[in-house]
């Protein structure tokens, strides 16, 4: 079974938490960093398993400022965003000071009451919290059952990225067990579209693919951004200057193979995010 209108995951930390890593090594490939943040880049992952094949979009976002980050996303406008995320990944670098075990706290904290606000109690993302290598600096020594214990307080399920093979329970570790949790869930987002005012306007002139496309980049960044509604004629210029390059790469597309149209859109709809 193909599905069509997978949810969304969500691949994000603070700054330098090692996300392109991590998606280089769950995906094969990563975007290209473009400047010195990785909020706003995206991705997608093929994925087939002997029930479903998707091609699964991935969004990267930052959290510099824990609680600036948390006041942005709980506000309303977020809410449709939020509620098509499939998956959370949260990244951290092993911490060297105690300090740093607070800062993986307060984020794990942020981010459930931003799921919390959006979809209550009973929401159903994945949410994985990925401890990746600090790097010749060594760590501090906390056992996985403390990780464990840290992260599942806040509905996360705590991964070692370096951790090979099985535990003792039989069960896959690391990039594998990222990679067993996120193809077990269930992606299918035919009832969880983004909506916008003003998307009738455009919709009649592009296929859904397109025009689902720009949905998704346009609601992404009105809803992180905070966009106040004075601002709506210049989000729709935008958002019409954005459609016109959309229109190219769909011109471009044609006469590839469905996969092939659907890799290329994806890359192409990545490279538009940089500028947009």
């Amino acid at each position: 079974m193909e599905i069509r209108n997978p949810r969304r995951i969500l691949v994000l930390g603070a700054p330098d938490s090692g996300v392109l890593t991590l998606l280089k090594d769950l995906t094969g490939s990563a975007p290209e960093l473009t400047s010195d943040s990785t909020a706003g880049l995206s991705h997608s992952w093929e994925v087939t398993t002997r029930y479903y094949r998707a091609l699964l979009p991935i969004w990267i976002d930052e959290i510099p400022h824990v609680e600036q980050w948390r006041t942005e996303f709980m506000k309303p406008e977020a809410k449709e965003v939020v509620s098509v995320l499939g998956a959370w990944i949260f990244c951290f670098r092993k911490p060297v000071k105690e300090n740093e075990v607070v800062h993986v706290r307060e984020s794990l904290k942020a981010i459930a009451e931003v799921i919390e606000r959006a979809c209550g109690y009973t929401g159903d993302a994945v949410c994985l919290a990925v401890a990746m290598p600090q790097g010749m600096t060594p760590h501090l020594e906390r056992s996985t059952e403390e990780w464990e214990e840290l992260c599942n307080e806040h509905g996360f399920e705590f991964v070692d990225s370096e951790a090979k093979g099985k535990n003792e329970f039989g069960e896959e570790m690391g990039i594998k067990r990222i990679e067993e949790a996120l193809k077990a869930h269930e992606w299918d987002g035919d009832d969880a579209e983004l909506e916008f005012e003003g998307e009738d306007e455009f919709g009649e002139s592009f296929d859904a693919e397109e025009a689902e496309m720009g949905r998704e980049l346009f609601g992404v960044k009105a809803a992180v951004n905070g966009m106040e509604d004075e601002d709506a004629e210049a989000q729709v210029e935008e958002l019409e200057r954005m459609m016109q390059r959309m229109i190219a790469i769909k011109d471009m597309g044609e006469g590839l193979p469905e996969a092939e149209r659907r890799r290329f859109a994806a890359k192409a709809v990545g490279d538009l995010m940089k500028d947009f």
